[in-house]
């Protein structure tokens, strides 16, 4: 058996230039595919951010059915500026599935505002559970009358 000087080895171990991979050319189903691993949030803040290619799979509406916004480290903040910053990313998922949002957890940040928001644009809706709300009745209201195919409705005060 003949040793290989060190060198050698190492120069065999290098990535070649040709098999560096260019994840931006990745086609949009599969990046979707992986961004749906993800949490809204995630990919809002920081996927979707990454190259223009990944800005176009974090649009893709199909994605944006399950939006969960109640289970993530960034809710555990209480302030004014985060939760106005959590409406707004909400806001932006919701414009994101075209109408395609069938599900919506939702906790602390929701108001009044948000709640008419998704009920004027995500006719699909069957699930909103919403934890810790400071909701009016007559946002309740609006979004019953506005989403017929509301299935399940949960509220935790």
């Amino acid at each position: 058996m003949e040793v290989q000087p060190f060198a050698k080895k190492r120069k065999e171990m290098e990535v070649q230039p040709d098999a560096v991979r260019d994840w931006s050319e990745l086609p949009l189903d599969v990046l979707a595919l992986v961004f749906a691993k993800l949490g809204a949030v995630e990919v809002l803040m920081g996927a979707g951010l990454v190259c223009h290619s990944w800005l176009e799979a974090a649009k893709v509406p199909s994605l944006w059915r399950y939006v969960d916004m109640e289970h993530h480290e960034v809710l555990r903040g209480k302030k004014k500026k985060t939760r106005d910053v959590l409406c707004a990313m909400a806001k932006a998922a919701v414009d994101r599935s075209n109408g395609e949002l069938e599900v919506f957890p939702g906790s602390e940040f929701v108001t009044d505002d948000l709640l008419k928001y998704i009920a004027e644009r995500s006719s699909s809706l069957k699930s909103l559970s919403l934890d810790y709300c400071n909701v009016s009745n007559e946002a309740f209201t609006e979004l019953i009358i506005k989403l017929p195919l509301l299935e399940e409705l949960l509220i935790s005060l």
